[in-house]
């Protein structure tokens, strides 16, 4: 089965938000294969009955091959329980809750990856409300880079998906909010899209 990786930290700006340093190399966490979803656009997405509201992080996901090249590109979002991260933070503790319950790593539609990925760009708006916007040239480490990383290590296999980090600008969200996040080209082409209510 294939794994869902998740680089940490990849733009400095959310790191600084976030209270911590930059990193000097990558890192990753994973989330289980069934927090996976790829909603149909426009449809309502359910938030884990458990939570009140969670923090979104719209990110570049890639879709790799088992020879460890990029086979496929998206737009997807991270989903986070801050508060749960939090304290599980503070305990020293691992925070996969609040990385890993149902429908927390979403994903939209793939494209063929363009020749070089610097210039993508990704943005993300909460009730027509822009929240977060970068440029993939502005990442710390490369999403060439973060593969290169993981295949030093890790047991990467045909499909897997990795999560190459978020930007500034991440906030909380709850039900009924009006979700759009997108991956664009330079020249401002939409390469994937999500659009979702919350429910």
């Amino acid at each position: 089965m294939p794994s869902i990786w998740c680089a940490l930290r990849t733009f400095d700006a959310h790191a600084e938000e976030m209270g911590a340093k930059p990193l000097t190399s990558p890192r990753f966490f994973l989330k289980p294969w069934a927090a996976l979803a790829q909603p149909p656009m426009g449809c309502e997405m359910m938030l884990s009955p458990h939570l009140e509201e969670v923090h979104h992080e719209v990110e570049l996901v890639l879709k790799l091959r088992g020879d460890q090249t990029l086979s496929a590109i998206a737009v997807g979002l991270d989903l986070t329980d801050r508060a749960t991260q939090d304290i599980a933070k503070s305990e020293r503790m691992p925070w996969t809750q609040s990385k890993g319950f149902t429908n927390s790593a979403i994903v939209g539609p793939f494209a063929e990856p363009p020749i070089g990925l610097a210039h993508l760009r990704l943005e993300l708006a909460i009730n027509g409300e822009p929240r977060q916007e970068a440029s993939i040239g502005e990442m710390s480490f490369s999403p060439l880079d973060l593969i290169a990383n993981l295949a030093q290590w890790a047991p990467l296999e045909d499909g897997d998906l990795l999560f190459c980090g978020t930007p500034s600008g991440i906030g909380p969200m709850k039900r009924g909010d009006h979700v759009q996040a997108r991956l664009l080209s330079e020249d401002g082409t939409v390469l994937s899209e999500l659009d979702l209510i919350l429910a």
